[in-house]
This record gives C-alpha cells, sequence and structure tokens, in this order.
C-alpha cells in the first residue's frame, strides 16, 4: 500500500549520490542590498553538479523572488538568514503583478536537496507573517488580506526537503509536487495566540503535497490551516509529525488519490486532527487511506470526513450544509481510523478562521463532544471503519459523540466499528 523501504531508499540514493562539483556561495550585498540580484546572475553556472549556499552568520536581503530553475544534482544550503520584505503594500504589488499568485520561492528539477541547518540562531527563512494578520481583522471581505506571497514552490523529482526552518509566513508555506521526495525534521512556525482568535494566520497550510511516493517525517507545523494536505497522488507517507493550532493531517482532493497513510502525529488545540474533504458536486474516487495512532490534545473535530467541504471566501452568502437533492460527492472506499487517543476541545471549540455567519465550518446537528464527525452524502462510501478510538471532552464531563448517516455507505455499517447515527460514540 505504502511506497517500500526498498523503492524509498532507491529515490533518496538518486538524490544524495551524485557529487557537487562546486561550490557557490550566494554574494552579500550589504544593509539594503536585494541579494536576489547577486543570486540571480550566479545560477546559470551553479544549476548542475553544485552546492549552492548561503553562508553562515549572513542575513540576506531576499526582497525579490527567487527562480531556481531546471536544477540537476544541486544541493541548496540555507546557513544564513533569508529575510524577506517586510513592507506589505510592496509585496501585495509583486504579487498583483504576478497574476495574483506568487511564490517567493520556486524550485525545479531531478536530484535536488534542499537543506537549513539545526543552529538555533541561524538558517531562518523569514517571511514576517504577522503584520499580515494583524491587518487581516480591519479588510473586507474578511478572510486575510489580498494579494498574499506564498512561500515554496518546489518541483521536483528525486529530492530532499530537510531542516528548513520558516518563521511566521505570510501564506502557504511549502508546497511540493513530483515524485520520489523526502521531506523530513522542517520547522514551519506559524503559531499565533489562542487567546485573541482576531490575529489569525489564515491560510497558513504547512505543506501542500501533490506527486507519488513521498515519505513526510519527523517535523512541526504551527498554523492556522492544514498541517499536511495530500492534494493528489499515491503512495504518501506522513509519520510522526507534531501539528498545532491548525486543520490537521488532512487529504483534500476530489479524485485519484490512493494509498496514503498518516500515523503517529501528535495534534494539539487544532479545529481538525484528522481530516478528509471534498468540495460538493465533486465527481471522483479516493480509496486506501488510513489515520493511525494519532494523539489529540483538544480538537473541535477530532476524527473528520467530509464531501460537501465549504469554502467561505467562494461560496459567501449561502449556508454551509444548504445543498440541492440532487448534488454530487467524491465517493471514499477503503478508509480507516484507528487508534485515535485523547481529547475533544469541548470548551474552546472553533478558531479564528470563521468570518461568515453561520460559520464555515458548522455542522448542523454535531454537538461540541463531537469524536466522529462523517459529513457524506448518500452512497458515496464504501468499507469505512473507525476503531479503538479513545477521545472525551477536556473537562472530563460527558460523553463523545457521533454524527452519521448510514445511508452514506454503499456495504451498510456492520464494519463501520460504531454505531451509525447521530448520538453518543458506541463501540461495536
Amino acid at each position: 500500500m505504502i511506497l517500500s523501504i526498498r523503492s524509498f531508499a532507491l529515490a533518496v540514493s538518486l538524490a544524495t549520490s551524485t557529487q557537487a562539483y562546486k561550490t557557490c556561495v550566494v554574494p552579500f550585498g550589504g544593509p539594503g542590498v536585494d541579494d536576489t540580484l547577486g543570486l540571480t546572475a550566479m545560477l546559470p553556472n551553479c544549476s548542475t553538479d553544485a552546492s549552492i549556499v548561503f553562508q553562515e552568520h549572513t542575513t540576506y536581503n531576499i526582497s525579490t523572488p527567487v527562480v531556481f530553475s531546471n536544477l540537476s544534482h544541486v544541493e541548496i544550503n540555507i546557513l544564513g538568514n533569508l529575510d524577506l520584505p517586510k513592507s506589505i503594500p510592496y509585496v501585495q504589488a509583486a504579487v498583483n503583478a504576478s497574476g495574483g499568485r506568487l511564490y517567493w520561492f520556486s524550485i525545479s528539477g531531478d536530484n535536488v536537496t534542499l537543506s537549513g541547518n539545526q543552529d538555533p540562531e541561524w538558517g531562518f527563512i523569514d517571511p514576517y507573517g504577522v503584520p499580515w494578520w494583524q491587518a487581516a481583522p480591519d479588510t473586507q471581505p474578511l478572510g486575510g488580506l489580498a494579494n498574499r506571497p506564498h512561500g515554496f514552490m518546489i518541483n521536483a523529482n528525486n529530492s530532499i526537503i530537510r531542516r528548513l526552518k520558516v518563521r511566521k509566513p505570510v501564506a502557504w508555506g511549502i508546497s511540493v509536487a513530483g515524485n520520489n521526495n523526502h521531506i523530513y525534521d522542517n520547522v514551519i512556525d506559524a503559531s499565533y495566540d489562542l487567546n485573541n482568535p482576531a490575529v489569525f494566520p489564515f491560510n497558513t497550510d504547512g505543506y501542500d503535497i501533490r506527486g507519488n511516493n513521498y515519505v513526510i517525517e519527523n517535523g512541526t507545523v504551527s498554523n492556522g490551516d492544514d498541517c499536511v494536505a495530500v492534494n493528489s497522488g499515491n503512495n504518501i507517507t506522513v509519520r510522526n509529525m507534531v501539528c498545532e493550532g491548525g486543520h490537521g493531517a488532512s487529504l483534500s482532493s476530489a479524485n485519484g488519490v490512493s494509498n496514503v497513510l498518516f500515523n503517529n502525529i501528535t495534534s494539539k488545540n487544532s479545529l481538525y486532527a484528522t481530516r478528509f474533504k471534498s468540495s460538493l458536486n465533486s465527481v471522483g474516487n479516493i480509496t486506501n487511506v488510513t489515520w493511525s495512532n494519532i494523539y489529540v490534545l483538544n480538537a473541535t473535530f477530532p476524527i473528520f470526513a467530509t464531501g460537501v467541504y465549504f469554502d467561505q471566501n467562494t461560496n459567501r452568502g449561502r449556508v454551509p450544509g444548504d445543498y440541492p437533492a440532487n448534488s454530487t460527492a467524491t465517493h471514499i472506499s477503503n478508509f480507516l481510523w484507528t487508534n485515535i487517543t485523547g481529547t475533544i476541545s469541548d470548551i474552546y471549540t472553533g478558531d479564528g478562521s470563521c468570518t461568515t455567519n453561520p460559520c464555515w465550518y458548522n455542522v448542523a446537528n454535531a454537538t461540541n463532544t463531537a469524536a466522529v464527525t462523517l459529513q457524506l452524502l448518500r452512497g458515496t462510501a464504501t468499507n469505512i471503519r473507525v476503531e479503538n478510538v479513545n477521545l472525551m471532552p477536556i473537562d472530563g464531563k460527558g460523553t463523545p459523540n457521533v454524527l452519521c448517516d448510514p445511508s452514506s455507505f454503499v456495504d451498510g455499517t456492520s464494519n463501520l466499528g460504531f454505531k451509525c447515527e447521530n448520538g453518543p460514540y458506541v463501540p461495536q
């Protein structure tokens, strides 16, 4: 089901076996100088069999976006700090000029290694997202400032992303497309004050993954959106992760995703701990997905699946859960949640992402102790199982509840693992 050890070892070997023939140190221009200019001038001679080094104990000004194109057997070493522009109007103008979507770092190629370091003072990427979060409540429509830049877009095969430290991103952190990639030991810190939900890091996805044969592991993501979102692909393993403050270990797709494993995930103070989402009227199939060994410390929805996802930005004026009787949804099959333990956030429910009334994550008939929420249309699920669940309200009172409609399941509910009705969670 999941990428084999042998095939993954081969992928890593391909990414690391070629020795770098040259070392290219990124020139530092000094205070106020855009170091992207010197880097860009250097790249044509450093795009093959090379090590590109942002030198230690140096803070580079990356004042304009960087494009690393068609790299082959190249390692990018971020040993110093990378400062992105602090001026919101300046960055918004750059995003607007790009057509409305802009990644500050774009990397493409084969056998690419993008490395940070473990120095407590150096190796940070600083997009300065907090002022963007602070300004968002004063704009209309609500939901984050317009023309926000994203962090990394990496379109590469047989590659490694490791030990990056992204501090306060503005929007999406690391988006990856391609095949046979290993992502590990990274820290994405979009942490926010849980007691001040008005200052919220909208759309700060940790990872967005598209491709085949991935291992994402041993990382920490603190944010206000998906910790890891698998958007397309097959044979993807996400393991040994800590996800805090956001929307958890997520599969977000309408079609063509299979063989995905989320294992050994710790979820803290999140809206969702585990989530499948697909938008209303999608058509497609998702199969063979497992969430196992998930520790939940305070989640509003620990186990959640919806085929009628409601996007508050594209559905303004509509009510969540209000859809015609002839609506369609993605079909899911062979989904398993096993060994899910921890606490349901029944006291401090929701998060600061709610900007509509009713809220986009409102689920009709769900209670504030919703352990299992399966918001699925009639006949859109086959072979779904939830087992070994031990979830209790954070205050220790009340009982965990479920939201479940038996008509959702083509094969009935005998193998579901719990009593399928809106009410207390009763294992079977």
